[in-house]
């Protein structure tokens, strides 16, 4: 972990972006159930939606405002990093726009969202003190920490956990990093090697086939 203050974050994804990113990671399952007390937010029914058909190709733009503070904004983007941190292969979090990722996320009044809403802010605000103004020496052990915590500030981590790892993979530098290469065409299929052939023999030969 870098000794060096965290640079500032600066959104770079656009609303449009953020909302079809936000759209997609609700389609995969990223929503949570849980919920905590937390600060005061507009309720769901005060903040209309798009309602249950969106257009993703030329959305309307959003209704709501994005909520994340400018500390919660950047404390998202030192945990982020610290979540998945750059790599010869592939960039931090922070360089794909995670955390504008996650402030489209807790600021959308539909229910799943709501629910983490009060999760996600309360988790950022609690490490605001030590990430974000705090010395590196601070930053280290508060970060460090997080993995093996308990109670409500576990339950925090591995919601927020599960935000930044899903919306990461679902992003094209996410699938490359994995490997995936689906919708893409090939021009032949090879089929299975003459290991994995040599083995199925064997296991059908055992089956008696």
């Amino acid at each position: 972990m870098s000794d060096e203050a965290p640079k500032a974050y600066v959104s770079t994804v656009d609303r449009r972006t953020a909302l079809i990113w936000v759209s997609a990671a609700a389609a995969a399952g990223m929503a949570g159930t849980a919920v905590v007390f937390g600060p005061k937010v507009p309720k769901p029914e005060s903040v209309k939606g798009y309602g249950t058909d969106p257009n993703l190709v030329k959305p309307a733009p959003a209704p709501w405002p994005r909520i994340l503070t400018k500390d919660e904004l950047q404390a998202t983007a030192v945990l982020a990093d610290f979540i998945l941190p750059a790599t010869a292969t592939a960039p931090a979090a922070s360089a794909l726009g995670i955390p504008d990722f996650i402030d489209e996320w807790v600021s959308a009044p539909y229910p799943d969202q709501v629910k983490d809403r009060p999760i996600v802010r309360d988790g950022l605000k609690k490490l605001i003190p030590d990430i974000v103004r705090g010395d590196a020496a601070k930053r280290t052990a508060a970060l460090s920490a997080l993995p093996r915590s308990t109670g409500d500030d576990r339950e925090f981590f591995r919601k927020f956990r599960r935000l930044v790892v899903g919306a990461y993979y679902t992003t094209e530098v996410g699938f490359k990093d994995i490997g995936y290469i689906g919708n893409e065409a090939r021009g032949s299929d090879p089929g299975p090697s003459a290991e994995v052939k040599a083995v199925l023999e064997q296991r059908l030969k055992a089956l008696g086939l």
